[in-house]
């Protein structure tokens, strides 16, 4: 059995927990264990680029004890890989961020991509990490939803149709081949098919960044690797 632990940022209801960790529970293989963990400090969502700065130190003490829990792995559950460098130092488990796994997998698929993204606010701190992770060249934008976090689960309806929007703009006025959901909340509080309903509307594939971390981290475990630590010591 594998057992993966995931770091979700933001203030979540019980019951809004209970549909991200339903939302993962959907893509990870059969016995695999899924344990979400969130933040409990002063910062705990992205609302502006220092938030990702502020979270680096959590993310850590996160890291260290996940291992020591006997998790197999640790996703990190935010497209700009929040705290990533800290906690890979930490730990000899493998840390998949969920950026760094959707925007190169996405270089496999097209040579542009444009990116469905959370708020004009994120967006300078986005691009500065996507740069980090050497995919930045590729995209033809970042576009924001602009839809406060607490709003997400009440106006889904309005979100698919500002996602298309954007998202159509982009391979038509861009040449976007492909779209990023750049925001790891969007598809898991849009009802089931959603991301099936983007593709056939738009003509080109949407990637979600939930599954592809998922599935990312359950191949590393399975090929038994792990990040460098001389890149990360």
């Amino acid at each position: 059995m594998k057992r993966l632990a995931v770091i979700i940022p933001g203030i979540l209801t019980p019951k809004e927990l209970v549909k991200k960790v339903d939302h993962m529970m959907r893509f990870v293989s059969p016995g695999t264990e899924v344990k979400a963990f969130l933040f409990s400090g002063h910062t705990r969502s992205i609302k502006v680029g220092g938030d990702v700065s502020l979270l680096a130190g959590e993310t850590k003490a996160i890291a260290i004890e996940v291992e020591k829990q006997g998790f197999d792995a640790l996703v990190i559950h935010g497209i700009c890989d929040f705290g990533i460098e800290a906690a890979r130092g930490a730990v000899d488990i493998p840390v998949i961020g969920l950026g760094s796994a959707t925007f190169h997998l996405a270089s496999q698929l097209a040579d542009r991509f444009g990116v469905v993204t959370k708020s004009d606010a994120t967006i300078p701190e986005f691009s500065r990490r996507i740069k980090l992770m050497g995919c930045f060249e590729r995209i033809t934008s970042l576009r924001p939803l602009n839809i406060p976090e607490t709003d997400l689960w009440l106006r889904s309806e309005e979100i698919t149709e500002k996602f298309i929007e954007i998202a159509r703009y982009q391979i038509e006025h861009e040449g976007a081949q492909l779209i990023v959901a750049g925001y790891s909340a969007i598809l898991g509080i849009l009802p089931p098919g959603s991301k099936e309903r983007f593709e056939q509307e738009l003509k080109v594939p949407v990637i979600d960044g939930v599954p592809v971390a998922l599935k990312t981290a359950e191949m590393m475990i399975d090929l038994k690797i792990t990040q460098s630590h001389l890149t990360y010591p």
